[in-house]
């Protein structure tokens, strides 16, 4: 079985989220088990599990993680937190949940999506208020051994320092805190402050060490597109490119939810076809 990658010294593999196929699953076309099996026979080197409320049992993850171990594939673990201010209850449960899958599990997590919406960024009392939570959260993570990694939703890159901030001003502030780098978020219309591709660029390279988890899809014109291709509003060459110095740097394709198996599929291998050849660049 031949493994997809990307880019041609990031040996981690290319990584599915099971996000993508929350519309097929739930109207089960697919079951978990089954993508998981899938994605190990179609050459993905590990998958994303989403538990949105954080409702799966133990069991069932670790039933995930026996099943996923024989097939060769890796998991990590994410979970749809609205808000962090708000304190949620069940974040303390997705690390525990995190941690069945073993030690250094990712987590894409979000930080306060429903604060920031319709806002440039952050407001600075509500910044101070993030640094302190994800500093809690950040340590007890690592006392399972594990990685928070927390997704640009709606928040900008980079704020002006003075009237908004974003998430290079919470790095900047909490120095294990470590991110999952969307582009397509950042480059989206839900966000208020778009980057430019440039400016993407040295987010990446200013915080590598901790930006080592990237969702993959594209925008144009600042909507999220189905598939991959070669025509957006940043070029995902050039992101790859910059990836290379981390070769453990963990690329997983997350496109948009199609109503039908069929339709997913063929959203899928379409991307996967425009991926051909970047192993080689």
């Amino acid at each position: 079985m031949e493994r997809l990658y990307v880019g041609s010294k990031i040996c981690t593999g290319l990584g599915l989220a099971t996000n993508t196929y929350k519309k097929v699953l739930e109207s089960g076309e697919l079951t978990l088990r089954e993508l998981i099996t899938w994605a190990a026979g179609r050459g993905f080197s590990w998958v994303e599990i989403r538990d949105a409320d954080v409702k799966m049992s133990e069991q069932e993850l670790l039933d995930m993680k026996e099943l996923a171990d024989k097939l060769q594939v890796r998991l990590h673990y994410a979970w749809d937190n609205e808000d962090l201010l708000c304190k949620p209850e069940s974040f303390l449960k997705g690390i525990e949940n995190a941690a069945l899958f073993g030690d250094g599990t990712c987590c894409r997590v979000l930080l306060a999506p429903n604060t920031v919406k319709g806002k440039k960024g952050y407001t600075r009392e509500e910044m101070e208020a993030l640094v302190r939570i994800i500093n809690f959260y950040v340590k007890k993570a690592g006392e399972k051994n594990i990685y928070l990694c927390f997704e640009n939703a709606m928040e900008p890159l980079q704020g002006d320092g003075e009237t908004y901030f974003g998430m290079a001003d919470l790095l900047k502030r909490c120095p294990e805190m470590c991110v999952t780098f969307d582009a397509a978020n950042a480059c989206s219309s839900t966000t208020c402050v778009n980057p430019t591709e440039a400016e993407l660029i040295q987010y990446y390279q200013e915080f590598a060490e901790r930006n080592f988890y990237f969702h993959l899809k594209l925008t144009k014109n600042h909507e999220i597109l189905d598939t991959l291709e070669a025509d957006g509003d940043f070029d995902l060459h050039k992101l790859f490119e910059a990836f290379k110095k981390n070769p453990s740097m963990l690329v997983c394709l997350e496109i948009p939810q199609q109503p039908t198996l069929v339709k997913m599929q063929k959203a899928v291998e379409d991307s996967l076809k425009f991926l051909e050849g970047t192993s080689e660049s």
